[in-house]
């Protein structure tokens, strides 16, 4: 049986947990060193035959219009690192030094989204630093982070030592009713709060004839020139209040966590406006390609496969 990557990362999590822990409050040069057995590892797993890295890391290439496979893959492992160094400063008490590092450079377009009085959402893909970057995001401004604790009780109680260091209100959307979601979603866009959640969770596309699956809350839309199953949630939310969207992503630096921010989107028809985020998203991908964690996601994987070997032509957007 093929190794898939979420497998993959959870088994090098759970042996690194504990040392990752005693590392936090080390000298940068011991982490340094520390964290380099762990990108070896990485590197390892691309050249395993029962991986699918290899594969998804050319059909990604492919589609960006590079041959750099495996020099972008190594950059994603460097990312990967440097994300987890992040969440053990969360979780180790280093909230002040986690937040210093974050740097907007359109924290205009968030100024002027909350300006309005109905709060905003901003939607993300999942990012190496997204938890870190939240952390810093919640010192500036009011923010509910939606988040998904994983199934597994020992992953999900470790999962919650980080969010409990957040500095804002977080709601797990898998052991919280949809009700009860919408109505803390709803009362925080109310009370003009940032509402911070990862969307590029994918499933298989509803028909063209009826583009909305009500039932798992999905929307047709087109991601890298194919059609996926793209979650409805933050257009439904934010068009209750007409609330602006503003698609977004997380880059970092050895030294900065750097929210990117695209124009806010408004709540208009539900898969007119969810395409638009779509294909916001996918440009702020291009951009920081080696940030975006779910690449190696089967279901992105199989979306990969078909835009690799018939690369979409899309217009670029400024991330500016």
């Amino acid at each position: 049986m093929a190794l898939s990557f979420t497998r993959f990362k959870d088994r090098i999590w759970g042996g690194f947990d504990a040392s990752l822990r005693a590392l936090a409050g080390m000298p940068g040069w011991v982490q340094t060193l520390a964290y380099g057995p762990l990108q070896g590892l990485f590197l390892v797993a691309y050249l395993l035959p029962g991986t699918p890295l290899a594969k998804t890391s050319r059909d990604f290439a492919a589609l960006l219009g590079r041959q750099d496979a495996f020099a972008m893959y190594r950059q994603f492992a460097r990312q990967f690192a440097f994300g987890l160094q992040r969440m053990e400063m969360l979780r180790s008490g280093q909230a002040p030094a986690l937040g210093a590092m974050l740097d907007i450079p359109r924290a205009d377009l968030i100024d002027r989204a909350l300006s309005e009085g109905k709060g905003a959402v901003i939607a993300m893909p999942h990012c190496h630093a997204s938890i870190a970057m939240v952390r810093g995001l919640a010192a500036r401004y009011p923010v509910l982070m939606l988040v998904r604790e994983s199934r597994e009780g020992a992953r999900a109680e470790a999962q919650r030592s980080y969010y409990d260091h957040l500095g804002c209100d977080c709601v797990d959307v898998r052991r919280t009713s949809d009700a009860a979601v919408a109505r803390v979603v709803l009362k925080a866009l109310r009370q003009g709060k940032l509402v911070v959640g990862v969307v590029d969770r994918i499933q298989a596309a509803p028909p063209a004839e009826e583009p909305y699956d009500k039932m798992r809350d999905m929307v047709r839309v087109d991601a890298f020139g194919h059609p996926v199953g793209w979650i409805g949630w933050p257009v439904r939310f934010a068009a209750r209040l007409g609330s602006p969207i503003l698609p977004a992503m997380v880059a970092q630096t050895p030294t900065r966590i750097v929210l990117h921010l695209s124009p806010p989107r408004r709540p208009e028809d539900l898969q007119t406006a969810t395409q638009a985020i779509a294909d916001d998203l996918a440009t702020l991908i291009r951009a920081h390609p080696a940030e975006w964690v779910f690449l190696y996601d089967k279901h992105w994987r199989q979306v990969l496969d078909r835009a690799g070997a018939d690369p979409p032509q899309l217009t670029q957007i400024s991330t500016r």
